[in-house]
């Protein structure tokens, strides 16, 4: 099918990465979770998990710390690739302690539990999945925690703008004209997380989107009155 129109919001917003672990599917919102500013609440005197190692990892980690009695950083490296002062506030805290070249293989628990620990392995030369599946040994051990918080980053949902003329940056995510919500092709905009990402929070999302309704608005006005002058 078909559509016309003459101006278009782009708002597919981007998808958090996960790990595809066993048990990951059964407990994503049970425990598990890819944003502590929305569920960091629910796990006021818990022991928690971060898996990550750049700036939104650190950025989870210390957020946490404002309700959980612990939080380890799972990391499959042994080297941040955090910001130097993100990694060093996160090093400083007392409440966070780090389990280096380690990563998740399991996640335990119920819906009706929640998380109740994760398995992880480990190897001292980093990777140990992948070192797994080469046939290497690697350790295992159980940690018994209440809540895990993924913290690998996010891929914008714009597969479907490969072949247009709209620009994507390196990453994937649609460029907008600065302080604007357009796009690189004249009467489409973009709002929310597509075209965000640093912030992606409801709040700037939501924001955006009144910013790109008012964009295609006074885009469909100019062009109104530009067929006026030409007629």
């Amino acid at each position: 099918e078909t559509l016309r129109t003459r101006s278009v919001v782009l708002a597919t917003g981007a998808s958090a990465r996960t790990l595809g672990v066993p048990g990951e599917d059964e407990l994503m919102g049970y425990g598990l979770s890819t944003c502590a500013t929305c569920d960091g609440a629910f796990h006021r005197g818990h022991d928690v998990v971060v898996v990550g190692g750049g700036d939104a990892a650190m950025e989870e980690a210390l957020f946490l710390t404002k309700f959980a009695d612990s939080v380890t950083v799972l990391h499959r490296r042994e080297e941040l690739r955090a910001s130097e002062i993100l990694a060093r506030r996160a090093a400083d805290s007392d409440d966070i302690t780090f389990r280096w070249n380690a990563e998740i293989d399991e996640i335990h628990g119920s819906r009706d539990e929640g998380v109740t620990g994760v398995t992880i392995v480990t190897h001292p030369d980093g990777y140990p999945t992948r070192r797994r599946r080469n046939g290497e040994s690697v350790d295992s051990a159980r940690l018994d925690v209440q809540g895990v918080f993924y913290g690998i980053g996010h891929d914008p949902n714009t597969g479907f703008l490969e072949d247009t003329p709209i620009e994507l940056d390196e990453s994937g995510y649609v460029r907008t004209e600065p302080g604007t919500t357009a796009t690189t092709v004249a009467g489409v905009f973009a709002a929310g997380d597509v075209a965000d990402s640093r912030y992606q929070q409801a709040i700037t999302a939501a924001g955006t989107g009144a910013m790109a309704a008012l964009d295609a608005e006074r885009s469909l006005d100019d062009r109104a009155r530009e067929r006026e002058l030409l007629a």
